[in-house]
């Protein structure tokens, strides 16, 4: 769940470097980290059992100039790229929707095809964290299912990103 941010997985290189510059990472390491940062995108398209990814992304992501508004407007037309990936699952949380858990931040909820548990990764500029303890995923996982309850269906959600591109590149 992203409200303020493409997620990484779906960042093009130019969005990436805009955040990652101004994260106060030393010149030497911002190409490097957008590197990896582009590396990971290859789960989600690799022939083998691409992973499925389910993006709750707050309609302000999609307006704020990172980078400005040409990387921006590429970064759209990424992400709109992206939903037509049978994988890959954009639900966009409007502003009209009012308070619901997306704005208390990031987090990321894992589930993977083998035996091992959910858990949940969350970060900030510091450092990342990860919940293991099965109330806390549920939690975490219950906030999900309310925030989905306000998002945008993917179909509407590609619809609002095109708006927003329409928007961007008129006159």
């Amino acid at each position: 769940m992203s409200p303020l941010l493409i997620p990484g997985l779906l960042q093009t290189s130019d969005y990436a470097r805009s955040i990652i510059g101004a994260g106060g990472v030393p010149d030497n390491e911002v190409e490097m980290r957008v590197r990896v940062r582009l590396g990971r995108r290859e789960i989600l398209t690799r022939q083998d059992r691409p992973t499925e990814l389910l993006a709750i992304i707050g309609e302000g992501a999609l307006r704020r100039l990172v980078g400005g508004p040409t990387v921006l407007s590429e970064q759209l037309h990424a992400l709109r790229r992206d939903a037509a990936l049978p994988n890959v699952h954009i639900h966009v949380v409007p502003f009209t929707a009012g308070w619901s858990p997306d704005l208390e931040g990031l987090f990321d909820v894992l589930i993977f095809n083998d035996a091992r548990d959910p858990i949940v990764h969350t970060e900030n500029r510091r450092s990342s964290l990860f919940f293991h303890e099965p109330e806390d995923v549920e939690a975490y996982r219950t906030a999900v299912d309310i925030v989905m309850d306000a998002a945008l269906s993917p179909e509407q959600s590609t619809g609002l990103i095109t708006k927003i591109i329409n928007g961007m590149e008129s006159p």
